[in-house]
């Protein structure tokens, strides 16, 4: 069975869509990436936080360790039997941007894949 579309879409048959793998897990990246921790009700420890909250926090380097200590966790717990993270890098562009460019493989051999995550401004 393919996995859901996400955003969850009806083909005109009204069935829904099927996703391409690739850009499924992309999207569960995007998603592990994003969620903070506790916006989950059964699962607070899921996400790496990198949503809203962390907008105001100082951008400097401080913060781009934290963030790529929490990333890496985070994919590591929710995605690790489907992914290898290859390189995280996170990156201040301008005063109020914070940009993390992820490159993951999907297991067992996959193609390198890169995605970015831009936070502000």
């Amino acid at each position: 069975m393919n996995p859901a579309r996400h955003p969850y879409r009806l083909t005109p048959a009204r069935r829904l869509a099927d996703a391409d793998p690739g850009r499924h897990i992309a999207d569960m990246v995007r998603l592990v990436l994003l969620t903070g921790a506790g916006e989950r009700l059964h699962h607070p420890e899921f996400g790496a936080g990198l949503g809203a909250r962390m907008l105001f926090e100082p951008l400097d380097q401080a913060l781009s360790s934290v963030v790529d200590v929490r990333a890496r966790g985070s994919l590591q717990d929710a995605l690790g039997d489907r992914i290898e993270v290859l390189d995280l890098a996170v990156a201040r562009t301008g005063e109020s941007t914070l940009e993390a460019t992820l490159t993951y493989r999907l297991r067992p051999a996959g193609e390198p894949t890169a995605i970015q995550v831009r936070l502000g401004g």
